[in-house]
């Protein structure tokens, strides 16, 4: 088996393997990720890898809200909506301008989400139960 499909296996079970807050992590650090690309794509004048880096951050964002039950998780759940909600439109505006600030923005944004959910993942605290991801397939590509 070629090495690229070893990784490409193990990558699939981690992801298949993975709890709630796991996969909620790893979309967090894909969308990182990719928002990270975009901003070095940006500034070296490569429009078209930025457009599909952006991309990719905008497609986990919309995971992210597909699987987001706020009727669940209340207040908390209304709020982390608006949030997606806000990133999503801000990468939308960022791709559209090229504009590597506001990709930045939204970089800060999501690390701030994704370190709130590193600190539920290692309490006691269980408020996942608004999200609907345990037996989605979640697919970040790199």
């Amino acid at each position: 088996m070629p090495q690229g499909s070893q990784y490409g296996a193990y990558e699939r079970t981690n992801v298949e393997t993975a709890d709630q807050r796991q996969l909620i992590l790893m979309l967090y650090d894909g969308a990182i990720r990719f928002m990270r690309k975009g901003i070095a794509r940006i500034d070296a004048n490569d429009i078209e890898a930025a457009h599909n880096y952006l991309v990719r951050s905008r497609d986990i964002l919309a995971e992210l809200l597909a699987t987001l039950k706020p009727e669940k998780a209340g207040e908390v759940g209304q709020n982390l909506k608006r949030l997606y909600m806000y990133i999503f439109n801000r990468l939308v505006e960022a791709n559209l301008t090229k504009d590597r600030e506001i990709v930045a923005e939204c970089v800060k944004l999501m690390a701030t989400l994704r370190e709130g959910w590193a600190q539920i993942r290692t309490g006691s605290a269980q408020p996942t139960e608004g999200v609907d991801a345990e037996k989605r397939r979640v697919n970040i590509r790199t």
